[in-house]
This record gives structure tokens, sequence and C-alpha cells, in this order.
């Protein structure tokens, strides 16, 4: 190995345990409010009373991401790998950023590599999920919006006004990522793609070959430009995310907070957008929990309660990113994919 090779390692390195560290930093921030209100001492019964559940929320999030895989598979119109592998990529994005250092954007260029070795060409196999990410994006704006319609309608204006800005970030974010990428970032990132392979030829990325992410621009535009399959695939998008209030709904009344369906409707939206603007965090570490305590807060539920359903999630989180990583260790074995 060079010594180039060497020190981006170490610049990845130490880039990655940055974004770890202040995670942890922005977790500690919750648990020392925690404690100073005695919210440590009910957390843990908390979560212990609502783990037989676990099983059942693991079988629900393996449904959406099964959901979710399919809304990354209606992107194609032509024939590509099966349903099954759609999933079990998804399954190893999620596991990979959820679980590992990468500021939740590894799984992402994991998931393109091994697709990419199920037969589709590496600039569309990348095309299709940088196009699959942002159509989740955008759904994700969506519901956040229906739990703010919500919000506003069966709860004080304040709290409405405050997630409001919220809502118009997420969008003014959407609708410059969707512009940039129309307007020509992609073939930017056709160059800096190759740039980066020649110069770290042990890069990850390296898996999708130099020569053949030329083109990415032009494949993610004919992914946008077919309406019908963008539609579909949106559809299958939102779904998941609409099923992850039936989580939120069920955690809640095990630990004794008898939420409606709309509740936990606005609970799960607004804190998976505040999970979602931690982004650049490892698994949103902190970010997750301040988030579902506020959201939680917005409709009344105590900030004991709303930290304990973070918490489940993340559990359940664990487990599914574990089978995501199991799968990835198969996926590199070729007797083992196949």
């Amino acid at each position: 190995m060079s010594s180039g090779d060497i020190g981006q390692r170490r610049q990845l390195s130490a880039a990655q345990w940055a974004a770890v560290i202040g995670g942890l930093a922005a977790l500690g921030v919750v648990a020392s409010l925690a404690s100073k209100t005695g919210l440590l001492q009910s957390v843990g019964a908390r979560i212990g009373q609502a783990a037989w559940l676990l099983p059942a929320l693991v079988g629900l999030h393996i449904g959406q991401l099964w959901l979710s895989g399919c809304g990354w598979r209606a992107l194609f119109r032509e024939p590509v790998a099966g349903l099954g592998a759609f999933h079990r990529l998804r399954i190893i994005r999620e596991g990979i950023d959820s679980l590992l250092p990468v500021a939740q954007v590894g799984g992402e260029i994991v998931g393109a590599r091994l697709l990419a070795r199920l037969g589709v060409a590496p600039a569309r196999a990348g095309a299709s999920v940088i196009v699959d990410v942002t159509v989740e994006l955008l759904t994700q704006v969506a519901f956040l919006a229906a739990g703010l319609c919500l919000l506003a309608r069966f709860s004080d204006a304040s709290a409405w006004r405050t997630w409001m800005g919220v809502l118009l970030a997420a969008a003014g974010l959407c609708g410059a990522v969707v512009a940039l990428q129309r307007w020509g970032a992609l073939r930017l990132l056709d160059g800096l793609l190759r740039g980066m392979v020649r110069r770290w030829p042990r890069l990850a990325l390296t898996a999708l070959g130099a020569a053949s992410l030329d083109g990415i621009h032009a494949e993610a535009m004919g992914f946008y430009r077919d309406r019908t399959a963008l539609g579909r695939s949106a559809v299958l998008h939102f779904v998941p995310w609409a099923l992850g209030s039936i989580e939120t709904w069920a955690v809640l009344h095990v630990l004794g907070v008898p939420v409606s369906p709309p509740d936990a409707l606005i609970v799960e939206s607004l804190g998976m957008a505040a999970r979602s603007a931690g982004f650049a965090i490892p698994a949103a570490l902190g970010a997750q929990e301040g988030g579902f305590v506020l959201a939680g807060a917005a409709i009344g539920v105590a900030a004991g309660p709303a930290l304990a359903l973070s918490l489940v999630k993340r559990l359940r989180e664990t487990i599914v990113g574990g089978i995501g990583l199991a799968l990835w260790r198969m996926a590199t074995r070729r007797d083992g994919w196949r």
C-alpha cells in the first residue's frame, strides 16, 4: 500500500471518528438533560417494558424496507434483478448507514456497488441510488407536511409554527438537491469520482470502475424523465414512512401513553425529520433522541416516554442493522450472494 493510500485512510478515519464524537456529544447532552430531570431512572424500566414488542417491530421494519426496495426497483423499466435482491440490498444499505461510522452515506455506495455486480451498468446503478435517495427524501418531506397538517388541526398553534420552519427548510433542501442534479451537478460528480479513483485507487468507489462512472448524469436524467416510474416509486416510498407511525403508536401504548393514530403520525413524522436532519452524524446519534423528545412535547407526551420510544427504535435498528451487515458479508462472497 502506498503512503498516499495510508494517508487517505487516516483522513477518512479521522473524519468518521469526528462525526462519531459529535454524535456522542449530542447524545450526551440529551442524557445530561434527562439525568437532571430524573428521566434516566425511569427510561430503562420503560425500555424493558416494551422489549417484548421487538420481534414485531423488526418484522414491521423489514416490511417497510421491502416496500422501499420495491420503490427502488420501480425506477427501472428494463428487466433487472428481482425484488428479493433489491430488498436484500435495501437492508444492507440500512445496516451500513445505521451501524457503521459512515455518516449515513456508505450504505448507498455499497448498494450501488452490489447492484452493479448483479449486472446493472455501474453508472446506471449509481444513478439509480441517487434518484432513489432523492425520491425518498421528497416523500419524507411530504410525510412531514402531513404530520404538520395534523399538528395544526389537533394541537396548539405555537407548536405548529415552531415545526413549520423545519418543513420549509426541508422543502428548500429538497428543491436545491433536485435543481442541482438537473443543472448538471452530477456531471461534476462524474469528474470528481474519476479523479478520486485515480488518486485513491483503494477507495470503495473503485468497485464501480473509473471508466464506467462516466455518464451518471445522463442515466439519472433518464430516470427523472420517466414520470410514471417516478410516481410509482414515490408511492412505494411514502407508504413505509406512514407505516412507521404504527411502530410509534404501539410502543407508546405499551409505555402507558395511549396516543391516537393521528398523534402517532405526528410524532413519527417530526421525530424522523429530526433524525434525517442529523444525516452527517453516524446513525444520527443524539439528533433522533432530541427530535423525538421535542416531537412528543408538541402533542403533550412527556420526555420520559418519548426518549424511551427513541431508544426502543434504536434497539430495533440495531437488530435490523445486524441483519444487514450479515447480508453484506454474504454478498461479498460469490457463492453466498448467489
